[in-house]
């Protein structure tokens, strides 16, 4: 027994670490250290926004090139190549001012994010659940937690100690370094993945399909608050104080919760979960409009971190249950959904921000997208017979 728990436990926390590398920092890392970048290099928010828009069009290019027949086999080797391009565009962005530069590098590092989640998450999730723990076979998502909060504590410490916006980068490419050790030691081999697949004993079209859009929406609700948080608590008045830790205040919510709403979705069902949890998040987004103080930022980042890690978790747990074929296909279609609602929000965001000189418009319009977002999460199989959902 203390074999097979120190077993899954080990894949956990591989899985743990290759998120918190290629999402928690390579992806999210932009976001504390965007204050620095704006107020050294003088940039917009549209542009700003711009250079986020296209880290996750190289999100959505991953997730749909992840489908391709080429990568069916040598997932671990394409998975390994992932985190060495992951570490080397977060340390890329040091070098280099350039608007241009930025978004080929943040395209490059949204590609093999996306890559590193998919085919990790193809690698890591059939091994646990082969262990009989499905429960836990998203526990791997702590890793988002945990490297928005290291990262976001070395962000701060560096920052203080005066260190400029490309020092900040380097600081973080380091520690993505110190995080692929055990990736590259303990990542299970992939006869599990190639084999594992959801034998549903009926395609729930519908059901996918609306999961999909929710799921576009929901990447479109949560990113604008989670690209520009830092930088609205650095420019608002009354609220610069809570820069250094709104950011990390999200990570430390989300941690736990990624072990929490799983374990709720199996009490009461994964889709209502997934509809509380986005409506809390859309009444999240909107505390800083309506409380534009510190609390109002402070919950904000509370309701933001419990529930945007585990939602992806959910999700691709729940697309899992309506799709009959691969994990690996069921992942990258609701991925690409995701992130092309992710490509679009910080660029859309950004614009709305410079055009009114103000976050609220922004931040409401997110909030509206994932109460939509909740509502359409719902399996239709709850209000519709599941022979009528198979037909359509």
């Amino acid at each position: 027994m203390k074999n097979f728990n120190f077993k899954v436990l080990v894949l956990i926390l591989t899985g743990t670490s290759a998120l918190a590398l290629a999402i928690g920092i390579g992806r999210f890392t932009y976001t504390p250290i965007l204050p620095f970048m704006l107020e050294e290099l003088h940039i917009t928010k549209t542009v700003s926004g711009l250079i986020a828009s296209w880290n996750f069009f190289g999100y959505l290019c991953g997730s749909l090139l992840s489908i391709l027949p080429i990568f069916t086999k040598r997932i671990k080797f394409v998975f390994f190549v992932s985190i060495v391009f992951s570490i080397s565009t977060t340390f890329l962005m040091s070098i280099n001012d350039e608007i241009i530069f930025f978004i080929i590098v943040r395209f490059v590092s949204g590609l093999s994010s996306a890559f590193v989640l998919i085919f990790g998450t193809a690698l890591i999730l059939p091994s646990i659940q082969a262990f009989g723990k499905k429960s836990l076979s998203t526990s791997h998502f702590i890793g988002v937690g945990f490297g928005i909060v290291i990262s976001s504590i070395l962000v701060t410490i560096l920052g203080d100690l005066g260190l400029r916006w490309n020092d900040l980068w380097i600081g973080v490419a380091l520690l993505s370094v110190i995080l692929a050790i055990p990736i590259f030691i303990f990542t299970p081999n992939e006869s599990l993945a190639h084999s594992y697949s959801q034998n549903s004993k009926y395609r729930n079209y519908v059901g996918f399909s609306l999961i999909t859009i929710s799921y576009g929406l929901y990447g479109f609700g949560y990113v604008i608050l989670g690209t520009f948080i830092s930088a609205m608590a650095r420019e608002t008045t009354g609220l610069e104080s809570t820069e250094m830790y709104v950011w990390l205040l999200v990570g430390l919510a989300g941690m736990p919760m990624v072990i929490f709403w799983p374990w709720f979705g199996k009490k009461i069902g994964n889709d209502l979960a997934l509809f509380l949890a986005c409506a809390i998040m859309g009444l999240g987004i909107l505390m800083p409009v309506l409380l534009q103080n510190k609390v109002g930022i402070t919950s904000a980042s509370i309701l933001l971190g419990s529930t945007f890690i585990p939602i992806t978790a959910l999700a691709l747990l729940e697309g899992q249950s309506r799709y009959s074929g691969s994990v690996r296909v069921s992942t990258a279609i609701l991925t690409s959904s995701f992130s092309l609602g992710q490509m679009i929000g910080p660029y859309f965001g950004g614009v709305i921000i410079d055009l009114y000189d103000s976050y609220n418009i922004a931040l409401t319009i997110s909030s509206i997208s994932l109460f939509v977002a909740s509502i359409l999460m719902i399996n239709p199989t709850r209000l519709f017979s599941r022979k009528f959902t198979d037909i359509l």
